[in-house]
């Protein structure tokens, strides 16, 4: 977000590095072209780049009233075949940890990822408590109170 200036203060025309053209110099840029103005006489007379016009001219048809296309969503790290493989093996050893899942399937995704895939598919939670073990004395004790109250 560029920074505040103060009320009724001068307006810098001066761009951040990186930032995108307001719709109103897409609009001027837009003008100029079809005016017949080449691609470096319009970055010249604006003060942009020359790309930066080249890019504004060739989205220009694709903008909805000048204003920004949204972006491209990231790619996911992982295929429709990881996440069925994966669904698979959590399903059939259900006590097995995030990485040892990884593991497993032979994936290149991070915990997180495959945390986010178990979720959207309803595995939430899905490690087993640890609990003590039934040791040979607790089996003895208990069989003997049943046998005691079986009667």
């Amino acid at each position: 977000m560029p920074p505040q200036r103060t009320p009724l203060g001068s307006i810098s025309r001066n761009r951040q590095k990186g930032q995108e053209i307001s719709p109103y110099m897409c609009g001027q840029v837009a003008k100029k072209s079809s005016k017949g103005r080449s691609t470096r006489g319009i970055a010249k007379d604006l003060n942009l780049h020359h790309s930066t016009v080249q890019y504004t001219l060739h989205q220009d048809e694709l903008r909805d009233d000048g204003h920004s296309l949204p972006r491209k969503p990231r790619g996911k790290s992982y295929t429709d075949a990881d996440e069925r493989v994966l669904l698979r093996h959590v399903r059939l050893n259900p006590k097995d940890t995030y990485n040892q899942v990884i593991a497993a399937c032979g994936l290149s995704c991070k915990p997180t990822t495959v945390k986010k895939i178990l979720k959207r598919h309803g595995i939430c939670n899905w490690r087993a408590k640890k609990r003590p073990e039934l040791t040979e004395a607790h089996a003895i004790a208990r069989l003997a109170w049943c046998l005691v109250r079986e009667g």
